[in-house]
């Protein structure tokens, strides 16, 4: 199936949660992110049970230090 990552098209296994879309695609962060899918932030203990499905947008959001 396609998703969007901050509006790159990525191809990922059907059926896939957060987590794995995550472990699917090349050089992706896995700490210090939040990650919304469809514009909902989705808490990072819920990445394993929340199913991705065909044409899905997720914006990551990776944290920095600074003022």
């Amino acid at each position: 199936m396609i998703i969007y990552v901050n509006n790159k098209k990525y191809s990922i296994t059907d059926g896939s949660t957060i987590a794995d879309a995550i472990a699917q695609i090349e050089n992706m962060p896995t700490t210090g992110i939040a990650i919304a899918v469809n514009n909902e932030v989705v808490a990072n203990k819920l990445w394993g049970e929340v199913h991705l499905s065909d044409g899905d947008k997720l914006t990551i959001i990776k944290a920095f230090y600074g003022g």
